[in-house]
């Protein structure tokens, strides 16, 4: 049930990405704030429902190497449609950090680990360009086809370093 789940967010995330790339000859300031807004709808969502999923994984628990592998697509494709850049890093983090600070400390240490082992599948991915050595973890929790399409979304590598950078830094101050 849960693959069914993570093809479904999966591929309709890929098909936002897709439709949001679909005519470039008629960007203009007036629809940067239309992107905007969804950028906005789509944090609020998906940015809550990712840090939920990860405070559920508990470590050494049954699954929890598939979830962390499901967890890291998610981030991917989320990273792939809203586009992160480096100006926004300042705001996300604050989105996290507030995101964070709802739950207690056993969830926080949840979310802490299943993100590090995220990042650290979506860096062999994403970052060194080695999918190859890190696809059979995402085939195994269901998620490898859809991340497929992900991968070669324009911005991914640029966008996902934005989302790591806000994670990794929130609650430290920039002083």
């Amino acid at each position: 049930m849960k693959k069914i789940v993570v093809m479904m967010i999966a591929t309709a995330l890929v098909l936002s990405l897709m439709a949001s790339c679909g005519d470039d000859n008629k960007q203009t300031s007036g629809q940067e704030g239309t992107n905007s807004s969804a950028t906005e709808q789509l944090t609020d969502d998906t940015l809550g429902e990712i840090f939920n999923d990860a405070s559920e994984i508990g470590e050494g628990t049954a699954g929890s190497s598939l979830k962390k592998a499901e967890l890291a697509a998610r981030i991917a494709s989320y990273a792939a449609v809203i586009g992160f850049t480096d100006d926004q890093v300042e705001e996300l983090k604050s989105e996290m950090q507030a995101k964070y600070d709802t739950f207690d400390e056993e969830k926080q240490a949840n979310i802490d680990n299943a993100f590090v082992e995220a990042f650290q599948l979506l860096d062999k991915a994403i970052v060194d360009g080695d999918y190859d050595s890190v696809k059979g973890q995402f085939e195994d929790a269901g998620a490898a086809e859809g991340l497929d399409s992900v991968l070669k979304a324009p911005g991914l590598k640029e966008s996902y370093n934005v989302f790591r950078s806000a994670y990794l830094t929130m609650g430290n101050s920039e002083d």
